[in-house]
């Protein structure tokens, strides 16, 4: 029988980053994916604050950089200067595979994990994948997404959590390399829709809603969009290829360790509510994550695990309960074009550098 010290589910994101955070720790650990190829991915940018030195990430998963983001209701806009990042995630998500020691962390593709075995104390003892086969170690991560394999199981995610879904499409772009746009109000029915510039005059134009109410016709509805004139102005489509993904909307979560399992990113909504930008967050909850596996695995002691916890809601309930409300109000009133003109006037009144800080989920620290 093959032991590990910690088997992560999911080669995403926040198992990437866990994943090679440990292999410098030199803990034996198993990284398994359910998706044959690792870098297939269903959005291809993220807009971010991110600090990439933070997280030992070079400048080469830059799409590309920002020095303006513009807002835009029906009749106004607001234009904000200062530094951001539209991040190439197959890049990113490459480069951590990449760095990943593979001298102590043992990567499988194309896993399907049906269901897991416990001790009697109601540990986790193996995961069991489709064909039956055992994989066993002492701790077990969930970084497996909105498929939550064991925080849905173990009641950490809701089974059926409301999703936050979105659509894009790479397209000609007519605007300023450096500018990001972001668009709201009743022309997007309850939703928002965003303009990422990428090099050689290509952007991608995205639409999301705040919730599943619209998700029927949402392919509708971002074909549409391109009519809009303010849209117009900015991009062109010239192709077909549509792409989009889902993240789950959820009250905001403090619970992420049960016995011997412990969950990151959106296994457990991670993703900060207002802005929407999982990865600056995630990858710090993987840093917590790491510390406190370490510290159990050293220490032989489970109860360690229950460091991550704490020092995730010192470091971020504030904010994510701040940033709920935000998310909570911005989608009551979005479909009322008086209200989100009224709001984006506002934002005239103050410096460019809260305004900033609001949209990098930081603002209630």
């Amino acid at each position: 029988m093959n032991k590990y010290q910690v088997l992560i589910v999911g080669a995403g994101t926040s198992g990437l980053m866990l994943a090679r955070e440990l292999g410098k720790a030199k803990i034996k650990t198993l990284l398994l994916e359910r998706k044959s190829d690792p870098l297939s991915l269903s959005f291809k940018t993220l807009g971010s604050f991110i600090n990439l030195k933070s997280f030992d990430l070079s400048e080469n998963v830059i799409a590309q950089p920002i020095s303006q983001v513009t807002f835009y209701s029906k009749h106004f806009k607001r234009i904000l200067t200062g530094e951001g990042l539209i991040l190439d995630k197959y890049l990113l998500h490459k480069e951590l595979l990449e760095s990943i020691d593979t001298n102590y962390v043992e990567i499988k593709s194309g896993i399907n994990i049906k269901e897991c075995s416990l001790k009697n104390d109601g540990q986790i003892l193996s995961v069991i994948d489709k064909d039956d086969k055992h994989y066993y170690s002492d701790y077990f991560v969930d970084a497996s997404g909105i498929n939550g394999v064991f925080s849905k199981k173990f009641n950490l995610l809701p089974k059926n959590p409301d999703l936050a879904t979105g659509v894009e499409y790479n397209v000609k772009y007519l605007g300023n390399p450096n500018e990001a746009h972001l668009f709201i109000g009743k022309s997007f029915e309850g939703g928002y829709a965003w303009i990422f510039p990428l090099k050689n005059n290509r952007a991608i134009f995205g639409f999301g809603t705040f919730g599943s109410k619209n998700l029927k016709n949402l392919n509708q509805q971002m074909d549409s969009l391109f009519s809009i004139p303010k849209i117009k102005k900015l991009v062109e489509k010239d192709n077909n290829i549509k792409e989009g993904g889902s993240i789950p909307i959820t009250p905001v979560l403090t619970n992420f360790v049960h016995k011997n399992i412990l969950c990151v990113g959106d296994s457990v909504s991670q993703v900060n509510p207002v802005v929407g930008e999982g990865y600056k967050f995630i990858f710090e909850a993987a840093y917590m994550a790491k510390t406190a596996l370490c510290d159990a695995i050293e220490s032989d002691n489970i109860e360690l695990l229950k460091e991550y916890e704490l020092n995730w809601r010192k470091r971020f309930s504030k904010t994510y309960a701040s940033a709920k409300n935000t998310q909570q109000r911005v989608f009551k009133y979005s479909q009322k074009d008086l209200l989100v003109d009224f709001a984006v006037l506002m934002l005239k009144f103050k410096k460019d550098e809260k305004v900033l800080k609001v949209l990098s989920g930081e603002y209630s620290n």
